[in-house]
C-alpha cells in the first residue's frame, strides 16, 4: 500500500465521522493530516459557542421545522467543528498516532469573521429558505457530491470556475507539506475536500503536486463497502 493515502471528503457530510473512522481503522496510519488550518481551529473554538447561540436565535424567526431544511442544515454543519478535524483528534487520542492541521489560514481569516454578521442572520436564513426548494436531504446532497467526485477523478476535466492566484498558491503549498511529511517513511492519511484530489485539466490541484508519489486516492463514502 502507498505510504500516502488521500481521502476525498464532502465537507459537512452527515455520515462523515462514521465513514472516516472506518477508513482510519482499516488503514491504521502513522500520521493523519486534515485540510483545516490552525487558525480555523483556534477561531472556531473561540467563537463556536456564540455561533450556536446566533443560529438558535435566528431560527426562532423562521417557520416551524425550518431547521430540517437542507439549506439550514448545511449552515449548521458549516458553523459546527469540521468532522474531519474531530475525527482525526478522536482517532489520535484512541490510537496514539498524531494528527496535524495542514491548511493555510488565508481563507479562514477572510470568511470566518463574516459568519456572525452575515451567514447566521435571520435575513440570510430566510433568503436561503426562499431560494432553495426543500426537496432533497443533506444526505442526498452529499451522495450527489460523491457522484461528482467519482466522475471528476476518472480523468482530466474542466473546472466550473478557474482558480485564483491565491488558490493556486494554496494547492502548491499543501502539496509541498504533504510531500515533506510523507517523505519521512510513515503511512500518512490526508483528509480533505475531494475537489483537491481531482486531476483537473488546468493542473492546479493538490493531486498534481503529489501524483509522482503514487498516492492511493479514496473517497470517504467508499467506507460504506468496508466490512463492519
Amino acid at each position: 500500500m502507498s505510504r500516502l493515502i488521500l481521502i476525498g471528503t464532502v465537507h459537512g457530510d452527515p455520515r462523515g465521522y462514521e465513514r472516516g473512522w472506518k477508513w482510519l481503522d482499516r488503514l491504521r496510519p502513522d500520521l493523519v493530516t486534515v485540510e483545516v488550518s490552525p487558525f480555523s481551529l483556534w477561531y472556531r473554538r473561540r467563537h463556536g459557542a456564540s455561533w450556536q447561540r446566533l443560529l438558535a436565535e435566528s431560527l426562532l424567526s423562521l417557520p416551524p421545522g425550518a431547521a430540517a431544511h437542507p439549506a439550514i442544515r448545511r449552515v449548521a454543519a458549516q458553523v459546527a467543528p469540521p468532522f474531519e478535524a474531530v475525527l482525526a483528534r478522536d482517532w489520535s487520542r484512541r490510537h496514539g498516532a498524531p494528527w496535524r492541521p495542514v491548511d493555510l489560514g488565508e481563507l479562514s481569516r477572510r470568511h470566518l469573521p463574516a459568519y456572525a454578521r452575515e451567514l447566521l442572520t435571520p435575513d440570510n436564513l430566510w433568503a436561503l429558505l426562499a431560494s432553495e426548494a426543500p426537496g432533497g436531504s443533506l444526505e442526498e446532497f452529499a451522495a450527489k457530491e460523491y457522484r461528482r467526485a467519482r466522475l471528476a477523478c476518472q480523468g482530466p476535466r474542466r473546472r466550473l470556475l478557474p482558480l485564483s492566484a491565491g488558490a493556486w498558491r494554496r494547492e502548491r503549498l499543501l502539496a509541498r507539506r504533504l510531500r515533506r511529511l510523507a517523505g519521512r517513511g510513515r503511512r500518512l492519511v490526508h483528509l480533505g475536500g475531494w475537489e483537491h484530489l481531482a486531476p483537473w485539466e488546468d493542473g492546479g490541484s493538490l493531486w498534481h503536486g503529489v501524483a509522482d508519489l503514487n498516492p492511493l486516492r479514496l473517497l470517504l463514502d467508499e467506507a460504506d463497502f468496508l466490512p463492519a
